[in-house]
């Protein structure tokens, strides 16, 4: 693992996962993806770089693919800060290392899909798009009246910022939320977020998908049978659309 850069107190830590950044005359024409662990207190200050089977494949799958697994190691984190790690490691890459915000997409787990979704709503509208896998950053089920209410406010909220391509996946029987509190952000999806899908997974097809989510489904990205149930329908489209705008932009070679 290595630190990359630092932006205030938020540093860059990670591994490309397999594939360097190329050099830099081909970074206009290469896709990054930033994929962001989610968080427990009980873990704090533990975690290494690795990637969910999906994301593996994604990378094996897409030559012009590269996949940085940033890691948030410290001892507390207040629910902003995922977002805040987040848009360092954006700056980074997009600053330092010339990647075009619309090359880079972001995707997470939990906490990290949380932080991707933020940070594309609030700070980069440009990014080339965002892979949410249980996105939730308001602790384990059940939630104070007051944590849900603001949950469902800023649900709704992202919905009306969102201007990128995107995919959320949720699941039934998720012990960090509810899979209806997403209805406000179909709601608000009709105006500037309509390029975002949200795919849901009912209890059976959680099941189907992920043997060991008998209790809970918050770690269905893990499986490799998810991984084979929806890599092929729901990640591979969302690169070619990236890839797609990133060719018309750079023109002929």
């Amino acid at each position: 693992m290595v630190t990359l850069a630092g932006a205030c107190s938020f540093p860059v830590q990670g591994e490309f996962m397999g594939r360097e950044l190329p050099v830099p005359p081909e970074r206009t024409r290469t896709i990054l993806v930033i994929y962001n662990h989610g968080f427990t207190s009980e873990t704090a200050g533990t975690y290494r770089p690795q990637l969910p089977p999906i994301l593996q494949t994604l990378a094996r799958r897409n030559p012009d693919v590269v996949v940085f697994s940033q890691v948030r190691n410290t001892s507390r984190l207040d629910a902003v800060h995922h977002m805040s790690y987040i848009e360092a490691a954006i700056e980074h890459f997009h600053r330092q290392q010339g990647i075009p915000l619309g090359n880079i997409v972001l995707a997470g787990q939990s906490c990290g899909g949380w932080g991707s979704l933020q940070a594309a709503a609030y700070s980069y509208p440009q990014i080339g798009g965002v892979v949410a896998f249980a996105p939730t950053c308001h602790g384990r089920l059940p939630h104070s009246t007051q944590t849900r209410m603001r949950r469902l406010q800023e649900i709704e909220q992202l919905a009306r910022r969102a201007r990128f391509p995107g995919l959320i996946f949720l699941y039934e029987g998720d012990s960090y939320y509810d899979v209806d509190d997403w209805a406000g952000f179909d709601k608000a999806s009709g105006l500037p977020a309509d390029g975002v899908h949200i795919v849901r997974l009912g209890r059976d097809a959680v099941l189907r998908v992920c043997a060991r989510c008998t209790l809970d489904s918050h770690g269905v990205v893990w499986d490799r049978q998810f991984d084979a149930a929806y890599y092929e329908s729901e990640v591979q489209p969302l690169v070619e659309r990236v890839r797609e705008r990133i060719r018309a932009a750079a023109g002929p070679r």
